[in-house]
């Protein structure tokens, strides 16, 4: 499983490096991620969410409470669905959401570091395949 060994540390050195650069605004370990999603998909339900940041709804209820409390989310009931809210970034949070794109991006550009632009799109690619394999095969 040498493969595996790889893309796990990939995943856990990108996280610490996010959440290290980020600790200035206290941010859990969900919080990039979804801000991110939140910021392009206003108004959004939970359940895009969950589906889109890979996150289960049990958890993510409890991030997006922890998200509302520290003034970063508003969540507002639904018009048509009582049982559901939409869910905006408030304005607060939009220093908080670009520190968050800086860093990602900071990060893509360290990772990538010596890559070309066509190696890029190709490993994207395989990345996108990689996805797409593990989701037809009910990992999701």
């Amino acid at each position: 499983m040498p493969h595996l060994k790889h893309l796990l540390a990939v995943h856990l050195r990108f996280k610490k490096r996010l959440l290290q650069g980020l600790r200035d605004y206290d941010l859990m370990p969900g919080h990039p991620k979804i801000m991110y999603f939140l910021f392009n998909n206003e108004g959004c339900q939970q359940k895009d969410i969950a589906r889109n940041c890979y996150v289960e709804s049990a958890t993510l209820s409890t991030v997006l409470s922890n998200m509302e409390k520290r003034g970063l989310i508003d969540r507002i009931p639904h018009k048509s669905d009582r049982r559901a809210y939409s869910i905006y970034p408030k304005k607060e949070a939009i220093p908080v959401y670009e520190e968050v794109v800086r860093k990602f991006e900071e990060i893509e550009g360290i990772a990538f570091s010596g890559f070309s632009e066509s190696e890029k799109r190709e490993f994207r690619n395989y990345l996108i395949r990689l996805e797409n394999n593990l989701g037809a095969a009910g990992a999701e």
